[in-house]
């Protein structure tokens, strides 16, 4: 196996680290526990310190890497495609949850949900990254507990936590924020015509929006392999901060 580094751009340098470290992290060339030494990677890429510790706490703030104080840079236990394997089941459970609930809806937690939605739209215009997912696991949570089933719910509030780091991956890479916002208005739009066939389709379209955009954009529109199926991938040595 090649231990080649590609030859990097003067721009965007940050981006070009990130993408180099992305890739090997979601390869074959590192594994969970591995800790990612930042004079390492600058050495290797022929880059300044500075894009690859921007590029590092971008990872980080990714959920693709975490930093362990004192000692640098960890690849987490969970890679994300193992996170990505969660979105078909937490998408079934919200329709199946939603067939419950969509009947029992009122006006007043219509107009609830709305609100939520709106404060979600400002947090994405702002940029508030952690203020955004928090509000979008509100509000599939409100459009789930009319299902009066808790262990059901509970189910959901944990699988909406895990995916957390993919959620925070999407918003750093993908455009899907306005179109999540439409999404929401047209699942209450939905419901409030009592079309529940409809807000459940918008919904399951909705829930599987960030696997589909990782699956095209990280796993090039094939089928997401295995962790550790790629064999293109040049080795990269890890040692310990």
């Amino acid at each position: 196996m090649s231990d080649a580094w590609p030859l990097l751009k003067t721009a965007t340098l940050t981006d070009q680290v990130y993408e180099v470290l992305r890739d090997r992290i979601l390869g074959d060339s590192m594994k969970a526990g591995d800790f990612i030494r930042e004079q390492e990677v600058s050495k290797k890429l022929g880059v300044s310190r500075t894009p690859v510790r921007e590029a590092l706490g971008r990872l980080a703030s990714e959920g693709f890497l975490r930093r362990i104080p004192h000692r640098g840079y960890q690849i987490p236990s969970q890679s994300a495609f193992d996170l990505l394997e969660l979105y078909p089941i937490l998408a079934s459970l919200e329709v199946l949850a939603g067939r419950h609930s969509f009947p029992k809806l009122d006006s007043e937690e219509i107009a609830e949900l709305r609100e939520i939605n709106t404060h979600y739209e400002e947090a994405c215009q702002r940029q508030d990254v952690r203020a955004g997912i928090e509000l979008n696991h509100r509000f599939h949570h409100l459009l789930s507990a009319g299902s009066n089933n808790q262990r059901l719910c509970t189910m959901l509030d944990e699988l909406r936590s895990e995916v957390t780091r993919l959620e925070m991956w999407a918003f750093f890479n993908t455009p899907q924020w306005d179109a999540s916002k439409s999404e929401h208005d047209q699942i209450l739009g939905a419901v409030e015509r009592g079309d529940w066939e409809e807000a459940l389709r918008v919904l399951e379209l909705n829930r599987l929006t960030t696997y589909k955009d990782f699956n095209e954009r990280v796993g090039e529109g094939t089928s997401l392999p295995a962790q550790g199926a790629s064999a293109s991938r040049p080795e990269f040595q890890t040692q310990e901060m």
